[in-house]
């Protein structure tokens, strides 16, 4: 415990002791200043901390904003599109006509109208909206790398990790990709190391013959053998440390404990059985991959977990790959893509208000950009980073709000323009971290965990 308070002789004007004051500076050494120890006692100190927990729900592909958020109704025919506002419960907010359940929880959402970035292409800009920072490059069809930034949830893993036997963060359905194979950059630790990686479900969790991979040991392969067959391979790591270089061990002896700890725990099993639930509660949230993700998640934060991410999952041919509309953007919303969302994002909010989950837990809608205003020849929309809108819930996110504001056809933010490191900022500081900390590469080179300050107006701070 940090004791900020004392009986010293000498005081200060809001009553710290200049013993109090020395022992802040003395940690300095430790990366601990007075503005992060005082961060959540401060002008924030009502929101600081707020979320135990968080579900980020990643649109992979970039919905359109227009037609679902940000509605331009008096806009031209070409920029408007053809589907209409409706009312919502908070007077003054339209949503989609698309989204007529979701529009009955709006008084528990905060929209930002107003994000906006630079990088149009899916790969790094879902690195930006993912970690918060800019990736070096600006382009599509490359490799995730591991000197890219690690993703939000990884740093969770690093600086506040579980200790409940629980994996600190989980990615769900799938590990996100381009249509070529390149693994999108930001989904996992990056530069921290793989040992602060996801725990990864890269399996869609309708399916009857569901099973999380990996966690169910080989038939006669109990506790026992499973800690010889980890001891073993911590042997064979050591006789190799001489000749892999790049093999970094510790890493190694994480993800091997991790697996162990995994394969022996009951109450890892337990959050991951998804039968459990009934097969009404189950079709409530709906018998398909993201509503039934969504499940998953609500699962396992409400046994422990801390982060999950939620991505949006690969369909199969003949139907269309993602949130990419590039063609046929109206037919795809209207039969695809918005009755697989509508219900199970309604069903969520409930379910987390009535479990008593809502208030500290932050949920968080996002994905690498949205969509251009102008529709284009196919009856599509294309890539649109300058404008974009997400969400957020719970955690004391005042719901009910419109933050930020974009011009008359949603094609940039008019006010209180919004940043992916903003939003970075905000999420590590609903969790408790101070966005001005610094983390450490395998280099241990320092790097700030965000690049701005927390959106305390959006906050109510």
């Amino acid at each position: 415990m940090i004791e900020l308070r004392g009986n010293g002789s000498m005081g200060f004007c809001d009553g710290m002791s200049r013993r109090a004051m020395l022992r802040i500076g003395g940690l300095a050494p430790l990366g601990l200043s007075l503005p992060s120890l005082l961060g959540a006692s401060g002008e924030a100190r009502g929101s600081f901390g707020r979320a135990k927990r968080c579900l980020m729900i990643f649109m992979w592909g970039g919905p359109s904003h227009i037609d679902l958020f940000d509605m331009k109704p008096h806009a031209p025919s070409e920029v408007r599109g053809i589907f209409k506002p409706i009312a919502s419960k908070v007077p003054g907010i339209r949503i989609s006509e698309l989204l007529p359940n979701l529009a009955r929880h709006t008084d528990k959402l905060g929209f930002i109208r107003s994000v906006t970035h630079s990088d149009s292409n899916h790969s790094t800009g879902a690195h930006w909206m993912l970690t918060g920072h800019k990736h070096p490059l600006a382009k599509e069809n490359f490799g995730a790398r591991p000197t890219d930034y690690p993703h939000m949830g990884s740093v969770i893993s690093k600086l506040a990790p579980v200790k409940n036997g629980l994996p600190t963060f989980v990615a769900l359905p799938q590990v996100i990709g381009t249509t070529a194979g390149f693994v999108t950059p930001g989904q996992n630790g990056g530069f921290l190391g793989r040992r602060f990686d996801p725990f990864v479900i890269d399996e869609h969790p309708h399916k009857p013959d569901f099973k999380v991979p990996g966690m169910r040991p080989t038939e006669g392969l109990d506790a026992g053998r499973i800690r010889e067959r980890v001891g073993l391979s911590r042997r064979f790591d050591d006789l190799r440390r001489d000749i892999t270089a790049t093999l970094d061990h510790a890493d190694l002896d994480a993800v091997n404990q991790r697996a162990y700890n995994l394969l022996t725990s009951p109450k890892v099993a337990a959050a991951f059985n998804l039968a459990a639930e009934g097969k009404a509660e189950r079709e409530r949230y709906g018998m398909q991959p993201f509503g039934q993700s969504l499940l998953m998640a609500r699962r396992l934060l409400e046994s422990g977990v801390k982060m999950v991410t939620v991505y949006w999952h690969r369909q199969e041919p003949p139907k269309k790959y993602s949130w990419d509309t590039h063609a046929d953007n109206f037919n795809q919303l209207k039969d695809r893509l918005a009755p697989q969302i509508d219900q199970p994002l309604a069903h969520l909010l409930d379910d987390f208000k009535k479990r008593g989950l809502l208030d500290d837990t932050l949920i968080v809608w996002n994905s690498e950009f949205g969509r251009t205003p102008r529709v284009n020849k196919k009856a599509g929309r294309d890539h649109w980073g300058k404008c974009n809108t997400i969400w957020m819930a719970g955690a004391g996110v005042p719901g009910g709000q419109l933050y930020g504001k974009s011009d008359n056809t949603a094609s940039e933010p008019v006010e209180d323009a919004v940043s992916p490191s903003e939003i970075a900022a905000t999420i590590y500081h609903l969790l408790g971290l101070d966005p001005a900390r610094h983390i450490r590469d395998q280099l241990q080179r320092p790097f700030p965990l965000a690049e701005a300050k927390p959106l305390l107006k959006y906050l109510g701070s």
